[in-house]
């Protein structure tokens, strides 16, 4: 149940940072077209890259990474525009990542709500 549990605190805390992430880029969109904007992004890849995740044995045949809520987002800010204005925002890119975005927020609420089926038939008895 643990490995469970743990999987359930993972995907929360993937979707809070889709969350987080989606009012970063929403950010952008709402400045394209502020002077010397720099478009800004909310990642955690790259902490992960910099990272050695210890792994913490769970049983003698599972292993577990740890857990992401304690995993920090870098923001992570864009260089300046080519244009007189300076400004350094592609609205269509933008647009690009909020909808991996969201779509990504969406396949994790779908994996979270499958697996949160799976705990209550296991409580239920069903199966």
């Amino acid at each position: 149940m643990k490995l469970v549990t743990d999987a359930v605190h993972e995907l929360e805390a993937a979707m809070r940072f889709r969350t987080a992430r989606q009012g970063v880029l929403a950010g952008n969109v709402a400045n394209a077209d502020t002077p010397r904007y720099r478009a800004r992004d909310l990642v955690f890849e790259s902490v992960l890259d910099q990272e050695r995740l210890p792994m913490v044995g769970t049983h003698a045949r599972h292993l577990s990474a740890g857990s992401a809520q304690q995993r920090p987002y870098e923001l992570v800010v864009g260089p300046k525009g080519d244009g007189p204005d300076r400004n350094g925002v592609s609205l269509d890119d933008e647009l690009i990542r909020m909808s991996r975005n969201a779509g990504a927020y969406q396949d994790q609420a779908d994996i979270l709500s499958r697996l949160l089926g799976l705990m209550r038939s296991a409580i239920a008895g069903e199966g």
